[in-house]
């Protein structure tokens, strides 16, 4: 499954304006501490040079988070991995070259690195944040361990063991909490790709029957409390089973196929339509009245008869149209629907006729 790592083009620019302001105030922060540590006399000319190295890649991350130039994801953990090479660097020379280190207090430094493995698994998912928190893991403590054999009683043995447990502890953690995460996510996933598997017909791709009643149960809710209307419109094609006889189940599935397409076309962005079953189709357009739903229900059966053709043969429609009123119940409303479909029907097919609940009355 790869849906953790598809994220929307919104979130996607949200998280490279956050990259953006993390790295100005960055740069900020390394300009002022090399100006104090200048002032104070603490800078050496190698820490000058990790002050200036910092500076320069923190520019171009910028630059290339502005511009758009490298993947969101590649920036995100070039910052992470530059942030624990500096730390890696800050350490050593800490430890094992006091002369160039010395300005450098390593138990502040200390209560950051654990942010590291943090942002490692906020940044990737759980497989990977343990992999790179394991490698910088690994890189503080081999930069550590020739110290801690050589100077066990030193002045920074304690702490540095006491981030070691804790960071080894933390990794742990994370990687637990991130991989529950992950089967939560996954679990979701599998529900909403079953809801949708239940609410859809496989044929089609449209909604199934249970889907629309859902919807038209909704929309006679509204009716009732006086917020909208709506038309409801049943159709099949005309003569389907000798589409079936003459040319094959497979054709007969083309011309349901090819219905579903003209029939998504008209109705695109005005209402809700649905497989009902069978060569049923049942299409709901919002504040729609009679007449107008008749002239959208000819206009079907026009579009339908002049553009599918399974097997070579044209194929018509039959559509009947009704509209809610606040008395209505589902099974009143889909019982005016149907018998407007067979008024259609023996009217000649290839049409559409209505039925309102005065005339049913």
């Amino acid at each position: 499954m790869h849906q953790e790592s598809l994220t929307p083009p919104s979130a996607d620019r949200f998280r490279r304006s956050v990259l953006m302001v993390i790295i100005t105030v960055s740069v900020l922060g390394t300009l002022s501490g090399w100006y104090i540590m200048g002032v104070r006399g603490l800078l050496s000319p190698v820490l000058h040079a990790v002050q200036a190295v910092t500076l320069v890649v923190l520019l171009a991350l910028f630059l290339a988070a502005w511009l758009e130039l490298l993947p969101q994801r590649f920036l995100e953990l070039s910052c992470l991995v530059y942030a624990a090479a500096i730390c890696v660097v800050c350490m050593a020379l800490r430890m094992y070259l006091p002369r160039y280190g010395a300005a450098i207090d390593l138990e502040p430094l200390y209560l950051w690195i654990p942010m590291v493995y943090v942002f490692a698994f906020m940044l990737t998912n759980h497989k990977t944040g343990l992999v790179v928190s394991s490698g910088i893991f690994g890189l503080f403590l081999c930069v550590s361990l020739p110290y801690l054999v050589q100077h066990i009683d030193g002045p920074y043995a304690n702490f540095t063991v006491q981030l070691h447990v804790v960071s080894a502890a933390l990794i742990a953690t994370l990687y637990f909490f991130s991989s529950y995460q992950q089967r939560l996510r996954l679990v979701q996933v599998k529900a909403d790709q079953l809801a949708h598997l239940s609410n859809t017909d496989e044929l089609t791709k449209l909604p199934n029957r249970r889907h629309m009643a859902s919807v038209i149960d909704g929309e006679l809710a509204r009716v009732a409390a006086g917020r909208g209307g709506f038309a409801l419109m049943l159709f099949d094609i005309d003569h389907f089973k000798a589409i079936n006889d003459r040319f094959g189940h497979r054709a007969g599935d083309g011309a349901l196929v090819g219905l579903a397409a003209c029939a998504t076309e008209v109705f695109r962005g005005v209402g809700a339509l649905a497989r009902w079953g069978g060569d049923e189709f049942m299409a709901l357009v919002r504040d729609l009245g009679s007449a107008d739903a008749e002239r959208v229900a000819d206009a079907l059966c026009a579009q339908v008869a002049a553009s599918s053709r399974p097997g070579g043969q044209s194929i018509t429609i039959s559509c009947g149209v009704t509209v809610a009123i606040r008395s209505d119940s589902i099974d009143s409303l889909l019982q005016r629907a149907d018998a407007a479909l067979y008024a259609a029907k023996r009217a000649g097919r290839d049409r559409a006729e209505s039925l309102l609940e005065t005339q049913a009355g």
